[in-house]
């Protein structure tokens, strides 16, 4: 959901875009405006849901321009007779695409959403089944390190980065420049136009906060209401933000050892926790771990990095019951004995590592590191060490490292956001691992009139953990009001 994470050109893109298709608030559609259309069919796994292709402009300052494919997926209301409209959805990411969750809508939506709102997802640029970045290069080579030890390894690092880049713009062209999260809330009021409506309803999941407050403040007279679940701070220098996470993820990782002590379904249960961690992390540091058909031998760098992914959900989850603490637990303990294979990352063969690459294209499209030089970069581990005595700075956003060197100029580098007429509601975990609290009031402070609801529990996201906060979701996407409830326990 969320594994992860320019003013001035920002502006250029409103004078051009808001001269098309009525893409601006108020803007009056011509002669000359593109026309945006869909030519639905029934989804191949999914007959009751329907599936199309949507092309949108490569760059929405030259909407005329060439077009790209992006999928999208449409579920009708259950109840036509009282629907009160569309429902887009975002589920997180970047990495994450929204059209396979609404032709699973059973699973991911309540029926009262399913009943009410015809279900519309598309899976952004890079996501899903929608045009990809395409590359020379892995990002992740054997010698690849996130916490470089050495000036030798750190210029490694920032070299390879860039010879990444450079590969992608070879092979895919000018979208590499057009992947960020402005442009993918732009593509979402293409899909309305497609759609014929004329205001639409937001749910967005961690990084879909991000997408669904981008098309508000773009967008607030097409916008009903939105609920944002988990939210994603795009307003701080990188610094600070890698800082707010780093301290959110070693409070998690501390939970997860006190719940250990107890938990039946702990297998490290009656153990100090802690210290087995630091123990198999200092060993696998001395003596990586080796793991059949993996790209590399387990380090202890890949123990905390993969550690943070089980943090992500306290009680087994839609995603599976290894992403959990139960889970978490018994890939730690598989490791003490000698079996890392949880850890490890993945053969690359002879194909790209598309995934990562296609995030990359999004992620390095939003966020700038502040990290230019080997003494920056001693400075960032050093946070790291003393902010997160066992963990050691671990995080989603530390993996915006992958960014030095890029050598694509972010479009849509951090800033606050401005969004003003538009219903909202913010749900929010106070120990969300992934994304602090403290980012669901900064991102409240850039919405006017949102209405917060807190979720005492721990745990990324809160839609699909906690009866209470869906309810509340629920309620407040059929009728926009304040909930009665503002905490919510769980």
């Amino acid at each position: 959901m969320r594994p992860w994470f320019t003013r001035g050109r920002l502006l250029s893109a409103l004078l051009v875009v808001g001269l098309t298709a009525g893409l601006l608030p108020g803007a009056a559609a011509t002669a000359r405006a593109p026309a945006f259309r869909i030519g639905w069919a029934p989804c191949a796994t999914a007959p009751a849901v329907q599936c199309g292709t949507l092309m949108v402009p490569v760059d929405w300052a030259a909407p005329g321009g060439p077009r790209v494919p992006i999928s999208v997926a449409r579920r009708p209301a259950d109840q036509p007779a009282t629907k009160i409209g569309t429902l887009f959805y975002n589920p997180g990411g970047p990495g994450d695409g929204g059209a396979e969750y609404v032709m699973a809508a059973e699973r991911f939506f309540s029926a009262t959403v399913r009943a009410r709102f015809d279900l519309v997802a598309l899976d952004p640029r890079g996501m899903g089944t929608s045009v990809h970045v395409q590359c020379g290069l892995n990002p992740i080579v054997a010698e690849t390190t996130l916490f470089p030890r050495t000036e030798q390894q750190f210029d490694q690092l920032r070299r390879h980065n860039r010879a990444v880049g450079l590969s992608c713009l070879e092979h895919t062209g000018a979208l590499l420049k057009h992947m960020d999260t402005v442009t993918v809330a732009r593509d979402h009021e293409a899909l309305r136009l497609a759609l014929g409506v004329g205001q639409v309803n937001w749910l967005g999941i961690s990084y879909g906060t991000q997408v669904a407050a981008n098309y508000a403040e773009l967008f607030p007279r097409q916008t009903r209401a939105m609920v944002l679940d988990a939210a994603l701070e795009h307003s701080k220098p990188e610094g600070v933000q890698v800082a707010d996470e780093i301290v959110s993820q070693e409070n998690s990782f501390n939970r997860f050892t006190r719940w250990c002590d107890t938990a039946p379904s702990c297998v490290l249960r009656g153990q100090d926790v802690g210290a087995v961690f630091d123990r198999l992390v200092a060993g696998a540091d001395r003596r990586p771990l080796a793991v059949p058909g993996a790209l590399r031998p387990v380090t202890g760098e890949d123990i905390r990095m993969g550690t943070i992914g089980r943090l992500t959900f306290k009680e087994p989850s839609i995603y599976g019951p290894d992403v959990s603490w139960a889970g978490l637990s018994r890939a730690l303990a598989a490791a003490v004995a000698g079996d890392a294979e949880a850890f490890a990352v993945a053969p690359t063969a002879d194909v790209p590592q598309e995934s990562l690459l296609n995030i990359l294209g999004n992620a390095c499209g939003d966020y700038v590191p502040q990290i230019d030089s080997w003494a920056e970069m001693q400075q960032r581990i050093e946070l790291g060490r003393q902010l997160a005595p066992h963990l050691k700075g671990a995080s989603e956003t530390w993996r915006a490292n992958f960014c030095i060197g890029w050598p694509v100029r972010a479009a849509n580098p951090p800033r606050t956001l401005d969004v003003r007429g538009v219903p909202a509601l913010m749900v929010h975990a106070v120990h969300d691992s992934s994304d602090p609290y403290v980012w669901a009031h900064s991102l409240a402070a850039q919405i006017e009139g949102i209405d917060l609801l807190t979720r005492t529990g721990d745990g990324h996201t809160s839609v699909y953990t906690s009866p209470c906060a869906r309810t509340a979701i629920d309620e407040y996407l059929v009728r926009p009001v304040a909930p009665a409830v503002r905490v919510c326990a769980g």
